[in-house]
């Protein structure tokens, strides 16, 4: 009997890098063609029932995620609303509920969402989901509404480094000088307990809620931060969680057998991102931050989308599409079985230790990517020694993987979401 190959010691965290040789560049084709709608739906292939058997509920459907997809929520939830009210197709209501609730959360829609019928999978369950949008959405049903308002051109802010590599930029919480990490894998902003209580941050309602991470499920306290400065920018009674300061560290490893806590101000959630236009420069140290604003144009040149969880598509060799969801606050790259099914990429078998964001330390032994080289909006980024990992968050659309803040040491990042764009840019020399 032959004997298993030993795994690779794999002693760095993932390598995501921008390939500088001269190759033709990638082109986008389209996905291979799916065994049923809701596989094509899965993978974001709004354009399925154009050559596909479809029914009529299942091409409404499509189009409703077409208007999510190019931005345009106030349709979509209006489309979304109909189905979910008249569909003759038990499976068309049941998706239009679950994207209805997300759609009107990220409009911070809150009074509109509690007062949306359960569905019924949801009934019995509901006491034992503390994480579910519903118990949220009733906690913050009668909050202040939340009002931003931006100067006339564009803040400057310093961008720091956290020891995870999240990007931190300071912000004033009630007048109060703090530093939070910009999280687009979270999708509403957080706030230590400690932080709130010096701020004058106090919980809406008594009860203890979670929210769900990639590493599983944490005790949350929904509230509102009275007013919540980004430099220029000022959020009044911007809804938020208060996590206990014991759960929102960051894990880092001193030695191979100790490892430090570091502590967590708070995060700045795609709630707030989503509203803005992001350049962040991590070599300059700066961001730059404007209003976001969706401007009419060619909606094929979108490359992010939000469909319950921020998405940038990114292209394989052979025009493969891959989806990658957005997470700042994971401090590398990872794929999923899925994106190596697509790609028939290489992969050896390695173990290594992996820091969570606020999670923990974790040993993995499992598969790893030798290279692959994809396509972002004309650069193409080389991947290498990338874990192919599961994550436990489920979500709308099938993930090829999870794009980290280590894309950022490639080049300026540009973020985008109400005109769906993610891109990687050269530094100014």
């Amino acid at each position: 009997m032959a004997c298993a190959s030993k795994p690779v010691e794999v002693t760095t965290p993932a390598i995501v890098a921008v390939d500088t040789s001269n190759r033709a560049p990638i082109r986008l084709r389209k996905a291979a063609p799916a065994k049923s709608f809701w596989e094509a739906i899965a993978n974001l292939d709004v354009d399925y029932p154009t050559g596909h058997p479809s029914t009529p509920d299942q091409s409404a459907f499509a189009g409703a995620l077409r208007l999510l997809m190019s931005g345009q929520f106030d349709k979509a939830e209006v489309a979304l609303d109909s189905m979910r009210r008249s569909s003759g197709d038990s499976i068309v209501r049941t998706a239009s509920h679950i994207l209805l609730t997300a759609t009107l959360q990220y409009q911070d829609k809150w009074k509109e969402l509690a007062a949306l019928p359960l569905r019924e999978s949801r009934v019995d369950t509901l006491d034992r989901d503390r994480a579910g949008v519903e118990v949220w959405a009733a906690a913050f049903k009668d909050a202040a509404p939340r009002r931003f308002v931006f100067p006339p051109g564009p803040v400057v802010l310093p961008l720091s480094m956290s020891v995870a590599g999240t990007p931190v930029i300071p912000v004033m919480v009630n007048g109060r000088r703090k530093f939070f990490w910009l999280d687009t894998g979270s999708s509403m902003s957080i706030i230590a307990s400690d932080v709130a209580e010096e701020c004058g941050v106090k919980p809406l309602v008594k009860d203890t809620l979670e929210v769900a991470t990639t590493t599983g499920r944490i005790s949350a306290r929904p509230a509102s931060i009275e007013q919540l400065d980004i430099g220029g920018i000022t959020v009044a009674n911007s809804t938020g969680m208060i996590v206990e300061s014991g759960l929102l560290e960051v894990y880092v490893d001193e030695t191979p057998t100790r490892t430090k806590r570091l502590p967590i101000d708070g995060i700045i959630g795609f709630d707030i991102i989503s509203r803005l236009n992001m350049r962040l420069d991590y070599s300059d140290g700066t961001v730059v931050l404007t209003k976001s604003v969706r401007a009419e144009g060619d909606e094929k040149q979108r490359n992010f989308f939000w469909v319950g969880t921020p998405i940038v598509r990114l292209v394989a060799p052979g025009g493969v599409p891959l989806h990658l969801g957005l997470d700042t606050g994971s401090q590398e790259t990872y794929a999923t079985e899925r994106l190596l099914t697509k790609t028939r990429t290489r992969t050896f078998v390695g173990e290594r230790t992996r820091i969570g964001g606020f999670g923990g330390t974790k040993e993995f032994r499992g598969t790893f990517i030798t290279e692959l080289r994809l396509s972002l909006r004309g650069k193409a980024p080389l991947f290498q020694k990338v874990l192919v990992f599961a994550p436990a968050v489920s979500t709308f659309v099938n993930l090829d993987g999870v794009l980290g803040n280590d894309i950022a040491r490639t080049g300026v990042i540009r973020l985008d979401a109400a005109n769906g764009v993610f891109s990687v840019e050269n530094r100014a020399r």
